[in-house]
């Protein structure tokens, strides 16, 4: 999709306003290729300009074509007005999120400008994505999924939970990509965190390990999650993994254009519930994955947001025993024109032996 879709399917949601702001570097770098920071863009119906500081000037001018860029040497909020008021802007949109002291200066300066607060404009154009945009998502995933089979390999009593982390790092670096977040990985009774942080931990025969990991290609982000049981996991757990393996299984096959987001949590979370751990599925189903790793559309209860082809999701349910462990699975999945593409190809054993396990 070129700079020019993006930017048209942005107006076409400009409803209740005549021009948008935005300072998110991924939104910036997304609508206009602008990869600096430190900078707002302003999207009228008929123009596009670029506020940069004087040490973004050069490369802005190489990032971005065919849009006004202005060096900003006083106030950016000054300049802004004034192009306002040239253009005859009388409704300005702005991203909720911003800092009070901004918006404290936005509502000083913009006299008789309405000042319109929205939420996930640019998020909801940026979940459709194009071909190549789900290609750079296909490799980043692809090279997750080999540093996740390297782990593996490393995997035995003795190696601390960082260890693990630091050799995930090493490994994608090496292939042209970086991770996408600081990986999870959990031993024992730590695994019931569903965000916990790795740490010294040592990996001991007989215990759950939880491994969330991803990598970033060209900007663009990939999402899984497996978990293990080392060495013979007892009835119980081998019981729990296989709700949340089912859980996962009958979202995923519900997954299709015109189907909620709401929709596929409920029907994860139905499986869960029905067996009695409801109250153990401490998160949503899943998120949007792109240039950021939790993307719109967000896959919780009750949101109405619709599936559309060119999305991209994650649909990892989860059961957390406190003082126990946690199960969680993950698979990347991409919005085909008639179903979900699962784009992770680690395999979903629970029960792991090697490295003298």
């Amino acid at each position: 999709m070129s700079k020019t879709e993006r930017l048209n399917n942005l107006r076409e949601r400009f409803t209740r306003f005549d021009a948008f702001i935005t300072s998110k570097p991924v939104n910036l770098r997304y609508l206009v290729d602008f990869k600096g920071s430190d900078s707002i863009l302003l999207v009228t119906r008929n123009k596009v300009q670029l506020y940069v500081n004087e040490m973004y000037y050069e490369q802005a001018q190489k990032d971005c074509t065919g849009i006004d860029i202005i060096t900003v040497d006083r106030s950016w909020i000054e300049l802004l007005n004034k192009d306002l008021k040239k253009e005859k802007i009388k409704r300005l949109a702005f991203e909720s999120d911003i800092d009070f002291s901004t918006y404290r200066k936005l509502n000083s300066f913009l006299n008789g400008i309405e000042l319109i607060p929205v939420e996930d404009l640019v998020e909801s154009v940026r979940a459709v994505k194009d071909e190549e945009e789900i290609g750079f998502i296909r490799k980043a995933a692809e090279i997750a999924d080999l540093a996740f089979m390297h782990l593996k390999t490393l995997i035995k009593p003795g190696i601390k939970e960082q260890d693990l982390v630091a050799e995930f790092d090493y490994f994608v670096r090496k292939r042209g990509a970086k991770v996408s977040f600081e990986p999870i990985i959990l031993y024992g009774e730590s695994s019931s965190l569903p965000h916990g942080i790795s740490g010294a931990r040592e990996v001991k025969s007989g215990g759950i390990l939880l491994l969330d990991y991803g990598a970033m290609y060209n900007g663009y982000c990939s999402d899984a999650t497996r978990t293990f049981y080392l060495g013979k996991p007892s009835k119980e757990y081998v019981k729990l993994y296989n709700i949340v393996l089912k859980a996962q299984g009958e979202a995923e096959s519900a997954i299709r254009p015109g189907v909620s987001a709401g929709e596929i949590d409920r029907i994860a979370r139905d499986v869960i519930t029905q067996e009695g751990f409801g109250d153990k599925f401490i998160h949503s189903t899943g998120h949007g994955v792109g240039l950021e790793i939790h993307e719109y559309p967000r896959l919780y209860w009750g949101n109405n947001v619709i599936l559309e082809k060119g999305m991209v999701i994650t649909v990892e349910p989860g059961i957390y025993i406190k003082d126990s462990g946690g199960i969680r699975i993950e698979d990347l999945v991409v919005v085909t024109d008639d179903g979900g593409e699962i784009i992770t190809r680690i395999s979903k054993d629970f029960e792991f032996r090697g490295g003298n396990i």
